[in-house]
């Protein structure tokens, strides 16, 4: 684990806030809930550029995102993945290299960055998460901070960043971790996703019977 700042990161996260102001209207609301030290962030992911949107909302650290193995097969994005200290998971088998490392990212106090689809979606609605997220948060026993990213990515049209607090879990983490805790922590980081996005988040027919009940 490489100490200090990536000056590839922050130059690419410059470049990109100019770009978000210009062509996206970025607004990021709920900055506030950021805590200090480690913490893993959870997102949607609809595109290859939402890993740059989450950035945006966490200027003061860098993000060591979570990616699919396949993706350190382009000579390129790997040389890029390397200088900003990305994490390759092979998401057919228990990556435990890619747990170990992880865990030393929120053992040495940074950010890690995470997926929890496991894959893009496509629209608002997000695919159900995977339970290995949640279950990395708590062996971590790290705050989980949910960020929903709403918006087409049409230029001109604004794109809305909201950044949710902190995912209960003390209680959770009070006794053994089980698959019942894991599953538990995943059904709320789900729920914080529903409540950032107004329910967007939700899959088309559990936003049906929300809509109903309303």
């Amino acid at each position: 684990l490489r100490p200090g700042r990536s000056w590839f990161y922050q130059l690419i996260l410059n470049l990109f806030t100019v770009v978000a102001k210009l062509l996206f209207f970025v607004r990021i609301e709920g900055e506030e809930n950021l805590p200090q030290g480690a913490c893993v962030i959870m997102g949607n992911h609809r595109a290859w550029i939402d890993p740059f949107f989450l950035a945006l909302c966490a200027r003061d650290r860098e993000i060591r995102f979570m990616g699919k193995k396949e993706l350190w097969g382009n000579k390129v994005f790997a040389w890029i993945a390397r200088q900003v200290r990305g994490i390759p998971v092979d998401r057919g088998h228990a990556d435990m290299a890619s747990i170990r490392l992880s865990m030393t990212v929120l053992k040495a106090g940074h950010t890690l960055g995470i997926f929890p689809e496991g894959t893009r979606s496509k629209g608002d609605g997000m695919l159900p998460l995977q339970g290995g997220a949640s279950l990395l948060a708590l062996r971590a026993k790290c705050p989980v901070i949910p960020m929903y990213i709403d918006g087409g990515y049409k230029l001109f049209h604004r794109v809305t960043v909201r950044v949710g607090a902190p995912v209960e879990m003390n209680d959770l983490l009070a006794g053994r971790i089980t698959r019942e805790t894991t599953d538990e922590l995943t059904a709320r980081i789900e729920a914080s996703f529903a409540k950032l996005s107004n329910g967007k988040s939700l899959p088309a027919a559990a936003r049906e019977n929300s809509e109903n009940k309303a």
